[in-house]
Protein backbone atom coordinates (compact mmCIF):
# COMPACT_ATOMS: atom_id res chain seq x y z
CA UNK A 1 0.00 0.00 0.00
CA UNK A 2 0.93 3.61 -0.50
CA UNK A 3 -0.36 6.11 2.06
CA UNK A 4 -0.24 9.86 1.56
CA UNK A 5 -1.75 13.11 2.77
CA UNK A 6 -3.29 15.63 0.40
CA UNK A 7 -4.89 19.04 0.73
CA UNK A 8 -8.64 18.49 0.30
CA UNK A 9 -11.24 21.19 0.95
CA UNK A 10 -8.66 23.22 2.83
CA UNK A 11 -7.52 20.51 5.22
CA UNK A 12 -5.02 17.62 5.31
CA UNK A 13 -6.69 14.36 4.28
CA UNK A 14 -5.17 10.88 4.52
CA UNK A 15 -5.41 8.83 1.34
CA UNK A 16 -4.40 5.45 -0.02
CA UNK A 17 -3.52 4.55 -3.58
CA UNK A 18 -5.87 1.90 -5.02
CA UNK A 19 -6.32 0.47 -8.50
CA UNK A 20 -9.03 3.03 -9.24
CA UNK A 21 -6.96 6.01 -8.11
CA UNK A 22 -6.44 7.92 -4.87
CA UNK A 23 -9.04 7.23 -2.16
CA UNK A 24 -9.82 8.68 1.26
CA UNK A 25 -8.77 6.26 3.98
CA UNK A 26 -11.72 7.07 6.24
CA UNK A 27 -14.13 6.17 3.44
CA UNK A 28 -12.31 3.00 2.38
CA UNK A 29 -12.26 1.88 6.02
CA UNK A 30 -15.23 3.43 7.87
CA UNK A 31 -14.27 4.56 11.34
CA UNK A 32 -10.58 4.80 10.49
CA UNK A 33 -8.84 8.05 11.43
CA UNK A 34 -8.36 10.64 8.71
CA UNK A 35 -4.68 10.86 9.56
CA UNK A 36 -1.76 8.60 8.56
CA UNK A 37 -0.02 8.92 11.92
CA UNK A 38 -3.18 7.96 13.82
CA UNK A 39 -3.68 5.01 11.48
CA UNK A 40 -0.20 3.75 12.39
CA UNK A 41 -0.79 4.34 16.10
CA UNK A 42 -4.01 2.34 15.87
CA UNK A 43 -2.22 -0.55 14.12
CA UNK A 44 -4.87 -0.56 11.38
CA UNK A 45 -2.82 -1.15 8.26
CA UNK A 46 -3.97 -4.78 8.10
CA UNK A 47 -7.62 -3.73 8.28
CA UNK A 48 -7.07 -1.17 5.56
CA UNK A 49 -5.43 -3.74 3.29
CA UNK A 50 -8.38 -6.11 3.74
CA UNK A 51 -10.85 -3.31 3.01
CA UNK A 52 -9.02 -2.46 -0.22
CA UNK A 53 -8.99 -6.14 -1.25
CA UNK A 54 -12.78 -6.24 -0.74
CA UNK A 55 -13.24 -3.40 -3.22
CA UNK A 56 -13.33 0.39 -3.08
CA UNK A 57 -16.43 2.44 -3.90
CA UNK A 58 -15.80 5.22 -6.41
CA UNK A 59 -17.31 7.72 -3.95
CA UNK A 60 -14.10 7.36 -1.91
CA UNK A 61 -11.94 8.63 -4.79
CA UNK A 62 -10.49 12.13 -4.66
CA UNK A 63 -8.94 14.55 -7.11
CA UNK A 64 -5.57 13.04 -8.13
CA UNK A 65 -4.30 16.55 -8.82
CA UNK A 66 -4.71 17.74 -5.21
CA UNK A 67 -1.64 19.17 -3.51
CA UNK A 68 0.45 16.51 -1.76
CA UNK A 69 1.53 17.36 1.79
CA UNK A 70 3.95 15.86 4.28
CA UNK A 71 2.53 12.41 5.17
CA UNK A 72 2.53 13.42 8.86
CA UNK A 73 4.17 16.23 10.79
CA UNK A 74 4.55 15.09 14.41
CA UNK A 75 6.60 11.90 14.77
CA UNK A 76 7.78 11.24 18.31
CA UNK A 77 11.33 11.16 16.96
CA UNK A 78 13.46 11.36 13.83
CA UNK A 79 16.71 9.45 14.16
CA UNK A 80 19.41 9.98 11.56
CA UNK A 81 22.48 7.87 10.82
CA UNK A 82 25.85 9.23 9.72
CA UNK A 83 28.50 7.68 7.44
CA UNK A 84 26.58 4.43 6.98
CA UNK A 85 27.47 3.76 3.35
CA UNK A 86 31.02 2.50 3.04
CA UNK A 87 31.64 4.37 -0.23
CA UNK A 88 30.28 7.67 1.14
CA UNK A 89 32.61 7.57 4.14
CA UNK A 90 35.49 7.14 1.72
CA UNK A 91 34.33 10.23 -0.22
CA UNK A 92 34.73 12.27 2.93
CA UNK A 93 38.13 10.82 3.74
CA UNK A 94 36.70 9.22 6.86
CA UNK A 95 36.30 5.64 7.97
CA UNK A 96 32.81 4.26 8.38
CA UNK A 97 32.01 3.37 12.02
CA UNK A 98 32.63 -0.36 12.50
CA UNK A 99 31.66 -1.24 16.05
CA UNK A 100 28.40 0.71 16.29
CA UNK A 101 26.50 3.24 14.14
CA UNK A 102 26.84 7.00 14.49
CA UNK A 103 23.47 8.67 15.06
CA UNK A 104 21.73 11.95 15.84
CA UNK A 105 18.21 13.21 16.58
CA UNK A 106 16.21 15.79 14.65
CA UNK A 107 13.14 17.68 15.83
CA UNK A 108 9.83 17.92 13.97
CA UNK A 109 10.27 21.65 13.23
CA UNK A 110 12.76 20.55 10.54
CA UNK A 111 10.06 18.79 8.50
CA UNK A 112 8.92 19.95 5.07
CA UNK A 113 6.90 18.07 2.49
CA UNK A 114 7.23 17.26 -1.19
CA UNK A 115 7.86 20.31 -3.38
CA UNK A 116 8.31 22.66 -0.44
CA UNK A 117 11.49 24.74 -0.43
CA UNK A 118 14.56 23.74 1.51
CA UNK A 119 15.63 27.08 2.96
CA UNK A 120 19.35 27.67 3.43
CA UNK A 121 20.30 30.51 5.81
CA UNK A 122 22.66 32.81 3.98
CA UNK A 123 25.23 32.92 6.79
CA UNK A 124 25.76 29.16 7.14
CA UNK A 125 28.29 28.58 4.41
CA UNK A 126 28.13 25.23 2.64
CA UNK A 127 24.93 23.23 3.19
CA UNK A 128 24.50 19.73 1.80
CA UNK A 129 21.46 17.62 0.97
CA UNK A 130 21.45 13.87 1.34
CA UNK A 131 19.02 11.35 -0.15
CA UNK A 132 18.19 8.56 2.27
CA UNK A 133 15.93 5.58 2.83
CA UNK A 134 13.67 6.27 5.81
CA UNK A 135 12.22 3.41 7.86
CA UNK A 136 8.81 4.11 9.40
CA UNK A 137 8.10 2.31 12.66
CA UNK A 138 4.68 0.68 12.73
CA UNK A 139 4.36 -0.52 16.34
CA UNK A 140 6.09 0.08 19.67
CA UNK A 141 9.62 -1.24 19.50
CA UNK A 142 12.07 -1.61 22.38
CA UNK A 143 15.05 -3.93 22.83
CA UNK A 144 14.28 -6.03 19.76
CA UNK A 145 16.64 -8.44 18.03
CA UNK A 146 18.11 -7.98 14.57
CA UNK A 147 16.09 -10.97 13.36
CA UNK A 148 12.82 -9.42 14.58
CA UNK A 149 13.53 -5.75 13.90
CA UNK A 150 11.99 -5.45 10.43
CA UNK A 151 8.69 -6.88 11.68
CA UNK A 152 8.28 -3.57 13.53
CA UNK A 153 8.67 -1.54 10.33
CA UNK A 154 5.45 -0.40 8.65
CA UNK A 155 7.17 0.81 5.50
CA UNK A 156 9.62 3.24 3.97
CA UNK A 157 9.70 6.87 2.86
CA UNK A 158 12.05 8.86 0.66
CA UNK A 159 14.09 11.37 2.67
CA UNK A 160 16.19 14.46 1.97
CA UNK A 161 18.30 15.25 5.04
CA UNK A 162 20.19 18.57 5.14
CA UNK A 163 23.43 19.42 6.95
CA UNK A 164 25.23 22.71 7.61
CA UNK A 165 28.44 21.06 6.41
CA UNK A 166 30.78 24.02 6.83
CA UNK A 167 29.76 24.46 10.46
CA UNK A 168 30.17 20.74 11.11
CA UNK A 169 33.75 20.89 9.85
CA UNK A 170 34.52 23.40 12.60
CA UNK A 171 33.77 20.75 15.21
CA UNK A 172 32.04 17.35 14.89
CA UNK A 173 30.34 17.98 18.23
CA UNK A 174 28.14 20.54 16.47
CA UNK A 175 26.12 17.69 14.93
CA UNK A 176 22.79 18.51 16.63
CA UNK A 177 23.13 22.16 15.65
CA UNK A 178 23.93 21.52 11.98
CA UNK A 179 21.05 19.10 11.51
CA UNK A 180 18.22 21.07 13.10
CA UNK A 181 17.58 24.21 11.05
CA UNK A 182 14.00 24.56 9.77
CA UNK A 183 13.37 22.68 6.48
CA UNK A 184 16.39 20.42 7.04
CA UNK A 185 14.29 17.23 6.83
CA UNK A 186 12.02 16.57 3.85
CA UNK A 187 10.16 13.29 3.50
CA UNK A 188 7.35 11.78 1.46
CA UNK A 189 5.38 11.97 -0.73
CA UNK A 190 4.08 8.60 0.45
CA UNK A 191 4.61 5.83 2.95
CA UNK A 192 5.13 2.60 1.01
CA UNK A 193 4.36 -0.45 3.14
CA UNK A 194 7.20 -2.93 3.48
CA UNK A 195 5.38 -5.74 1.66
CA UNK A 196 5.13 -3.59 -1.46
CA UNK A 197 8.82 -2.64 -1.24
CA UNK A 198 9.85 -6.30 -0.92
CA UNK A 199 7.66 -7.26 -3.87
CA UNK A 200 10.22 -5.34 -5.96
CA UNK A 201 13.07 -7.52 -4.65
CA UNK A 202 15.29 -7.92 -1.58
CA UNK A 203 15.72 -4.78 0.48
CA UNK A 204 19.49 -4.94 0.13
CA UNK A 205 19.09 -4.51 -3.64
CA UNK A 206 17.04 -1.31 -3.30
CA UNK A 207 18.68 1.67 -5.01
CA UNK A 208 19.02 4.97 -3.12
CA UNK A 209 20.13 7.99 -5.19
CA UNK A 210 20.91 11.65 -4.56
CA UNK A 211 19.88 13.62 -7.67
CA UNK A 212 21.09 17.22 -8.06
CA UNK A 213 19.57 19.46 -10.74
CA UNK A 214 18.46 16.41 -12.70
CA UNK A 215 21.80 14.58 -12.64
CA UNK A 216 22.73 11.59 -10.48
CA UNK A 217 25.22 12.84 -7.90
CA UNK A 218 25.70 9.53 -6.10
CA UNK A 219 23.80 6.25 -5.83
CA UNK A 220 24.21 2.95 -4.06
CA UNK A 221 22.09 0.04 -2.87
CA UNK A 222 21.01 -0.74 0.68
CA UNK A 223 23.49 -3.62 0.65
CA UNK A 224 26.25 -0.98 0.52
CA UNK A 225 25.49 0.05 4.10
CA UNK A 226 27.87 -0.78 6.91
CA UNK A 227 24.92 -1.44 9.22
CA UNK A 228 21.74 -2.85 7.67
CA UNK A 229 18.32 -1.34 8.38
CA UNK A 230 17.55 -4.23 10.74
CA UNK A 231 20.84 -3.72 12.59
CA UNK A 232 20.21 0.02 12.90
CA UNK A 233 16.74 -0.41 14.36
CA UNK A 234 17.76 -3.22 16.69
CA UNK A 235 20.82 -1.36 17.98
CA UNK A 236 18.98 1.88 18.68
CA UNK A 237 15.98 0.07 20.20
CA UNK A 238 18.35 -1.00 22.96
CA UNK A 239 19.03 2.70 23.60
CA UNK A 240 15.52 4.12 23.29
CA UNK A 241 11.97 2.98 22.55
CA UNK A 242 10.47 3.64 19.13
CA UNK A 243 6.82 4.48 18.52
CA UNK A 244 4.47 4.30 15.53
CA UNK A 245 5.31 7.04 13.04
CA UNK A 246 8.92 7.44 14.19
CA UNK A 247 11.37 7.71 11.29
CA UNK A 248 14.81 6.15 11.19
CA UNK A 249 16.75 7.70 8.32
CA UNK A 250 19.42 5.17 7.38
CA UNK A 251 22.21 7.32 5.90
CA UNK A 252 23.10 8.60 2.45
CA UNK A 253 25.12 7.22 -0.44
CA UNK A 254 26.32 10.76 -1.11
CA UNK A 255 25.79 14.36 0.04
CA UNK A 256 25.69 17.25 -2.45
CA UNK A 257 26.26 20.95 -1.79
CA UNK A 258 23.14 22.99 -2.53
CA UNK A 259 22.37 26.64 -3.20
CA UNK A 260 19.41 28.83 -4.13
CA UNK A 261 17.84 27.82 -7.44
CA UNK A 262 18.85 24.17 -7.17
CA UNK A 263 16.52 21.19 -7.15
CA UNK A 264 17.43 18.12 -5.15
CA UNK A 265 15.77 14.74 -5.35
CA UNK A 266 15.78 11.39 -3.56
CA UNK A 267 15.03 8.35 -5.69
CA UNK A 268 14.21 4.94 -4.19
CA UNK A 269 14.46 1.93 -6.47
CA UNK A 270 14.00 2.24 -10.19
CA UNK A 271 10.72 4.11 -10.17
CA UNK A 272 9.52 2.92 -6.75
CA UNK A 273 9.30 6.43 -5.26
CA UNK A 274 10.90 9.86 -5.42
CA UNK A 275 10.92 13.08 -3.42
CA UNK A 276 11.91 16.41 -4.95
CA UNK A 277 12.39 19.82 -3.34
CA UNK A 278 13.62 23.19 -4.58
CA UNK A 279 16.26 25.18 -2.70
CA UNK A 280 16.16 28.86 -1.77
CA UNK A 281 18.16 31.13 0.52
CA UNK A 282 17.03 33.43 3.32
CA UNK A 283 18.99 36.13 5.13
Amino acid sequence: MRLSTIQLNGRPTACVTVAEGLARIDQVLPGAPDDVMALLEGDRLGELARAIAAGVDTSALVDPGAAVLTPWTRPRKILGIGLNYRAHAGDLGEEAPRTSPASFLKADHTIVGPGEPIVVPGDLGTVTSEAELGLVVGRPCYRVSVDDAMSYVAGVVAVLDQTAEEVLLENPRYLTRVKNYPTFFAFGPELITLDEVLAEGPLEDLRVATIHNGAVHREDVVGGMTFSPAELLSFHSHVMPFFPGDILSTGTPGAVAIQAGDTVRCELGDGLSFLENPVRTVG
